[in-house]
Order: structure tokens, then C-alpha cells, then sequence
């Protein structure tokens, strides 16, 4: 059983994050604090397997804290509870540079199914923190034969498990009043019947482009998840700065995450990055993020120069932005070559929509080896469907991207 720390300002927010995570019998809550300085002397004088932190604390904030716990040393294991706040979402990705394994982002309305998925993706992100790379042992647990430790437990059994255990806690969750709560706990909906990614297509307009595209023989689409933002930072610094194709990439990510997830990646890479914008035209050395809450198309226009398409429709398996989307909409492009690269995530979000581009184009598929993914879903994906090319380790992607894009 793994020991939690949980520290939050909001006495209800607390007593809801240890009733979501005391119902699952993989962890138990051990301690709280109110504040970043009692948070900080808990940590060097206890020992806690993991902490979940809010962001937003009094006497010393969230990625304060861990600044100094970073420069100390001081072994921890966080998982942020953050808001989508702009100044949120920057400590958000500064934390996650200091160390932080996840972040999940906490309900701001009365509804009984929003704070049902925040519960859930709390747990979830509890259940894949020690298969993170980063994860650290830091305290005694169960034996080896625990659900918590095994290493042969599965995440399919951890969601599964998950979702059994949520069911205990939506009574205390409707027991909420003011603050994030106040409305009774509402079942959540059964998610519509996916179509094939054939008959996705929006009928959202493409934007008029832009400023003056520039045709690239290759292009490069990425895509990944759990343990996406610290895959992305060892991979795009080690891209040239010079490389001769743009990158787009879908990171699942809420939106007002990934404009922040941008910056921070802008400031330590020699290549440029940054949020897309719809209707700009894909510029070489230059690394595009799908926005959270947006689907990305590529278009192209009158001289084969590609542009940016960010669609506003539906999810697709309840994924915005979703890889799929991203991938089938190349179908009709020009490119000589598509590099299509899938890192670490849950789930198996870019089979789909790679499968379906292989008939129409050529395509040269970079899957993240197992050993190195914080999850390893979306590349067993591509890779047991026989659909990559190349299985390397993280810190060997951004050298066989620059390699198959040729002349770096």
C-alpha cells in the first residue's frame, strides 16, 4: 500500500481527495497540510511514497516548494492538482521540470460527473506514477505480491479497478456543499459508439491561410500522452534547430496547458516552438502543439504549402485533440514522405489514424521502446498492429527523426 501526503488550502478539497483516494485499496492518506511550509517540513522529516499537491497554497506555493526540495535533493514522488489558469498551467510545467511525475486538473463546476472524472483521473495518475521513469522508492510497502507493487499488474486492471472503486466515493463526493460542490452526484453517460476514423471528418471549414506557406517534401506528426510532457522534454532540445521539415504534435493536454507547455519547450531547445494557430502556414524548424481542446488538420493550399486547420468538433474516443484526426486528415496531402512518431501514452490513440494513412501514403512510423514510456499504450499499439518501422528508446528519438528526415 502506497503512503499519500495530500496537501491542498481547501479543507473540502482535501476531505474529497483523501475520500477518492482512501476508497481504493492501493493507498492510503497518511498526513495533510494546508500549506506549503507545513507540506515542506512533513517532507524532510517524513517519509511518504507520494504527495498530491494543489498548486495554489499560502506561506509557499506549489512549485516553490518543490524548487527547493529540487535543490536540496530531497527525494519526493508529486502529482499536481492544478487549475487552467494561465499562471496555473505556467507552475504547472515549471513543476513538471522539477520533477513532478502528473498533473490532473481539479473540477471548477457543480457537477457531480466532473468531479467523477477528476476522481478518476486522479487515480489513474496515482496507479501509473511508480511505472513513471522518474517514479523513486522511497519507503517500505506491501510485499511484492500487492496489486500496487506487482510488477505484473496491468493499466487495464488498474482501470478497471478504478472504476470499481469510484463508485464508492460518489456518495461523499454528492455530500459536497459550495466550493467545487453543491449539485448531487450525476451518473456519467455512456460514451457514444465511435465511427471509423473514415467518417470523422468535420464540417468545419479550412481557414484561408495566412502569410506565405513553403512546400517540404517530408513532414513529421507525433503524437503521445501519459507521460508526454517529460518525454517531450528530452526529446525536442535534442532536435536541431536547423531541421528542414516542420513537427506537428498532438499531446493529449487540457486546454490552456499546452500554450504553457509551448513556452517552457520554446525556452530550452534550439529548435522554435509553439502553439498552433489556425490558418498559419507550417514553417521549417519548427515544432507546432495542437491546442487542448482542438482537433488539428493539415491542409494544404493551391501550391502544396501545408497550413494549420484547428477543428472544433466532438471528441473523438473521447479525445480532444485526438491523434487519429490528426493523422487521417494527411491522406490527401503531397508530401514525398510522412514521419509519423508515437511516444509513451494509455490507450492506443494514432493506430487508427496511421493504419488508415499507410494505404494512401508513404509513411515511416518511430515508436518509443516499452522500457522508456511513463505507459506503454499507445506504442505497443502501433507496434503490435505492425505498424512501425523503427522501436527506440526515448532518448534515441529525436536522433532517428533527424536521421530519416535526411542531411542533419
Amino acid at each position: 500500500m502506497y503512503k499519500i501526503l495530500v496537501v491542498d488550502d481547501s479543507a473540502l478539497m482535501r476531505r474529497i481527495i483523501c475520500d477518492i483516494i482512501n476508497a481504493d485499496s492501493d493507498f492510503r492518506v497518511i498526513d495533510v497540510s494546508a500549506d506549503g511550509e507545513d507540506a515542506y517540513n512533513k517532507i524532510k522529516n517524513n517519509t511518504y511514497d507520494m504527495i498530491v499537491l494543489d498548486m495554489v497554497l499560502p506561506k509557499l506555493t506549489g512549485v516553490d516548494m518543490l524548487e527547493k526540495l529540487y535543490t536540496e535533493k530531497t527525494p519526493y514522488n508529486v502529482v499536481l492538482i492544478s487549475s487552467s489558469l494561465k499562471e496555473d498551467a505556467d507552475s504547472t510545467m515549471r513543476a513538471m521540470e522539477f520533477g513532478a511525475l502528473d498533473f490532473v486538473v481539479k473540477p471548477i463546476r457543480s457537477s457531480g460527473e466532473t468531479r467523477e472524472i477528476f476522481g478518476r483521473q486522479l487515480l489513474e495518475a496515482l496507479h501509473n506514477a511508480p511505472k513513471n521513469r522518474g517514479f523513486k522508492e522511497l519507503s517500505s510497502k506491501a510485499s511484492a505480491s500487492s496489486p500496487a507493487s506487482s510488477a505484473t499488474r496491468t493499466i487495464g486492471d488498474a482501470n478497471r479497478s478504478t472504476s470499481e472503486k469510484l463508485a464508492g466515493v460518489r456518495s461523499k463526493l454528492a455530500e459536497a456543499k459550495s466550493g467545487i460542490g453543491g449539485a448531487q452526484t450525476e451518473s456519467v453517460p455512456s460514451p457514444k459508439p465511435s465511427t471509423s476514423v473514415e467518417t470523422r471528418a468535420s464540417s468545419d471549414r479550412p481557414p484561408t491561410p495566412k502569410g506565405t506557406g513553403v512546400k517540404t517534401k517530408k513532414f513529421i506528426a507525433l503524437a503521445c500522452s501519459t507521460g508526454g510532457p517529460q518525454a517531450l522534454h528530452t526529446v525536442i532540445p535534442m532536435l536541431p534547430g536547423n531541421l528542414a521539415v516542420p513537427l506537428v504534435l498532438v499531446q493529449h493536454m487540457p486546454e490552456g496547458f499546452t500554450a504553457s507547455l509551448a513556452a517552457r519547450l520554446d525556452q530550452i531547445s534550439a529548435i522554435r516552438v509553439k502553439e498552433a494557430e489556425n490558418g498559419e502556414f507550417f514553417q521549417p524548424g519548427t515544432v507546432y502543439i495542437t491546442p487542448g481542446g482542438k482537433h488539428m488538420k493539415i491542409c494544404e493550399d493551391g501550391s502544396h504549402a501545408a497550413y494549420c486547420h484547428l477543428d472544433d468538433s466532438p471528441p473523438v474516443n473521447s479525445l480532444k485533440p485526438c491523434a487519429d484526426v490528426m493523422y487521417q486528415s494527411l491522406k490527401s496531402s503531397s508530401f514525398d514522405e510522412i514521419v509519423c512518431v508515437v511516444l509513451t501514452g494509455m490507450g492506443a490513440d494514432g493506430s487508427e489514424g496511421i493504419k488508415y494513412l499507410k494505404q494512401y501514403k508513404k509513411t515511416y512510423v518511430i515508436s518509443q521502446e516499452a522500457s522508456t514510456c511513463v505507459v506503454y499504450g499507445m506504442p505497443k499499439a502501433v507496434e503490435q498492429g505492425g505498424l512501425s518501422n523503427e522501436v527506440v528508446p526515448l532518448k534515441s528519438v529525436a536522433n532517428s527523426i533527424a536521421k530519416r528526415i535526411g542531411g542533419l
